[in-house]
């Protein structure tokens, strides 16, 4: 990420600023930075089918719970960020018209060469300490391997080992991930 020269401004500013601007940014403990390479994400066919394949996969398993692409925010207590997948079922999320969520369920991180060190690193914190959210995802756009976090039932995070292929399960909202389709759709063998 590359930080964007720009004077005091608060998170509220930030999403009002946001929604008139050509590229996307974040905000980052006060700092505004350049989403993914030049403000624009991923960037390849692989990332944007997988990510569309993930959305496709979810959504209606997670009825009635929303799910979201990536021009939604995530508003987070120092941050707010975009994600490739959100799935919100909190009622305090339903305004159609806003540009930002606050209380997911569940969050997906397709990685990129530009975005994997931050997904997997301090993205990854600041979506953990969201309490709503109960399981982060992240799948790699670049070769077969995803890894799934999810709260437990004490609400600790428990991180799976790293998968190549089979099923990968989002038991918070009912959906099922077939990481061999899903790749195959990508073109990535």
């Amino acid at each position: 990420m590359s930080a964007v020269p720009h004077g005091s401004m608060t998170q509220a500013e930030f999403a009002v600023w946001e929604q008139s601007q050509e590229l996307r940014h974040e905000f980052v403990d006060g700092h505004v930075y350049l989403h993914g390479i030049h403000g624009l994400a991923g960037g390849t066919q692989a990332h944007a089918a997988i990510a569309m394949e993930l959305a496709l996969a979810i959504a209606p398993a997670a009825r009635p719970c929303r799910t979201l692409g990536s021009d939604i925010l995530i508003e987070m207590d120092t941050s707010t960020r975009y994600a490739d997948v959100v799935v919100t079922c909190d009622e305090r999320d339903a305004d159609p018209h806003a540009n930002a969520i606050r209380f997911p369920k569940v969050v997906v991180e397709v990685l990129s060469q530009s975005t994997a060190k931050d997904d997997l690193g301090p993205k990854m914190l600041e979506y953990q300490a969201i309490p709503t959210l109960e399981e982060y995802l992240v799948v790699d756009s670049r070769k077969r391997w995803a890894r799934l976090s999810a709260r437990d039932r004490d609400g600790a995070w428990k991180t799976g080992d790293p998968v190549t292929s089979g099923i990968i399960a989002l038991r918070s909202v009912g959906a099922t991930i077939d990481l061999d389709a899903l790749y195959g759709t990508a073109g990535i063998a």
